[in-house]
């Protein structure tokens, strides 16, 4: 069985025993059943950690279904290989060579010589990083919201750092609020958005900085470039979105400084595809969208908590263009040079991601043609009326597991439902991993003599 193959299934058994979790009366607070579409769909936002939502998770699950959903927001940070691994290694089972292949090709490693000393550190680090993380947020939420600030702290620290955007602050005059009511709260603003740039940078990078004792000269070529794409996009990201929506209804109301670190939360939460909100999605201008949806869709970096083509294939992308405009052969970059079947990596990325993100939009679009103008009349917010790119936008955010959105998701059919819940299993696991299970690599060392074909 091809490693991704067993991956996939992985995610789709802990899908399906999840989603009849979340099923069972003891699980809502209806205590009744809950539909089967609804539940697939939470329990594949879950596991992939997206964030998107049909009901409040505050007001919808009683604390079993809370702490069901926490298990499978956890469970989607470290990846199914990862999570199996660190059980592994915990009852003492033997991890075998195929074990360590399977490994290899979840966390997108180019060996596997200490894959399981990697995934020891993800637990360790994760453990910190999450507990960490809590600690601070527990002065800010029990301050407004008493004892339940705790288990708020807790769910969100795990939600920022594994990029889920999942969130239990929902009340019943704010029910998807994620943290709109915090949007003058710079603690929880900073914690959270700090947990989410971690989650982001990648277990790999994090152990390098970590190894390397934060001496820059000697990080790895991947890590510098990581650090170096992530921060300026979130920073391009920012200081756009300040100036697209200075006077905006999304920052209406507001000083100086709140409106800097909304903008700084708003392009985090974008760009490493984590999915909070202190700001309301809909009252965002169209170029801030536009913004928003191009951070999403590079989104986070490889063998991270998060979704996107990711930055270092961006990073390459970019490479590969001035290679072609200087007209070389080689792609070059720091004095070291980089394959051409990494260059075509990256393109296939690309074109698979895009071809995703435009099947699913036309699908869901020709599913329910008339969702724009429902959220519309339901809101109130022409902002969205007869909106295509409100399509893009969700099939984005689901692609890229972020989890931000315009609220589409309680109004679209069961149908759209399971093509977004389909993409965000693909996004999750990555289009090149999912298209290894079906296309069989060749390895041919027969050349043959070159074409000349046009290009532009």
């Amino acid at each position: 069985m091809p490693p991704m193959l067993v991956v996939l299934l992985g995610f789709l058994g802990v899908m399906l025993v999840g989603a009849f979790l979340l099923a069972l009366p003891i699980s809502n607070t209806s205590h009744e059943w809950a539909s089967f579409t609804h539940v697939i769909y939470w329990a594949t936002n879950g596991v992939c950690g997206t964030g998107l939502t049909v009901t409040s998770t505050a007001l919808t699950f009683s604390g079993f279904g809370q702490a069901i959903m926490f298990l499978l927001v956890q469970f989607g940070g470290l990846g199914f290989m990862t999570f199996a691994t660190i059980v592994f290694i915990v009852i003492g089972k033997r991890i075998t060579f195929k074990d360590r292949i399977a490994i290899q090709e979840a966390l997108g490693l180019d060996e596997t010589k200490g894959v399981v000393r990697l995934v020891r550190n993800i637990a360790i680090m994760t453990a910190i990083i999450e507990g960490v993380g809590a600690l601070l947020l527990i002065p800010f939420f029990c301050a407004r919201n008493g004892v339940i600030g705790i288990w708020q702290s807790v769910f969100n620290s795990v939600s920022a750092f594994c990029n889920a955007g999942f969130d239990v602050n929902g009340t019943p005059t704010n029910p998807y609020g994620s943290l709109t009511d915090y949007h003058s709260n710079a603690g929880i603003l900073l914690v959270i958005a700090l947990l989410a740039i971690l989650g982001a940078f990648g277990f790999p990078v994090i152990n390098d900085v970590l190894k390397s004792k934060f001496r820059w000269k000697k990080y790895q070529l991947h890590t510098k470039i990581v650090i170096v794409v992530q921060l300026s996009l979130m920073a391009f990201g920012m200081f756009f979105l300040l100036a697209s929506e200075f006077n905006s209804a999304a920052l209406a109301g507001m000083n100086g400084g709140e409106k800097l670190l909304n903008s700084m939360f708003q392009s985090v939460m974008a760009s490493s595809t984590a999915g909070f909100s202190s700001i309301n999605q809909t009252d965002i201008s169209y170029s801030g969208r536009i913004m928003t949806c191009v951070l999403m869709f590079i989104g986070a970096s490889p063998c991270s908590t998060g979704g996107g083509i990711k930055t270092s294939t961006f990073a390459v992308l970019m490479l590969v263009a001035i290679t072609g405009l200087r007209g070389k052969d080689e792609i070059t970059i720091a004095r070291r040079s980089i394959s051409v079947k990494t260059g075509l990596r990256a393109v296939t990325v690309l074109f698979l991601a895009t071809f995703i993100v435009l099947t699913a939009a036309l699908a869901i679009s020709a599913t329910d043609p008339n969702v724009t103008q429902t959220i519309s009349q339901t809101i109130g917010n022409n902002n969205v009326n007869n909106d295509v790119g409100v399509y893009f936008f969700e099939c984005i955010t689901a692609f890229t597991t972020t989890g931000l959105s315009t609220g589409a998701a309680p109004y679209l059919s069961n149908g759209a439902l399971y093509i977004q819940a389909v993409i965000m299993l693909i996004g999750r696991i990555g289009p090149m991993s999912v298209g290894t299970i079906f296309v069989k690599a060749e390895n041919d060392t027969l050349k043959y003599p070159n074409a000349n074909i046009m290009i532009g």
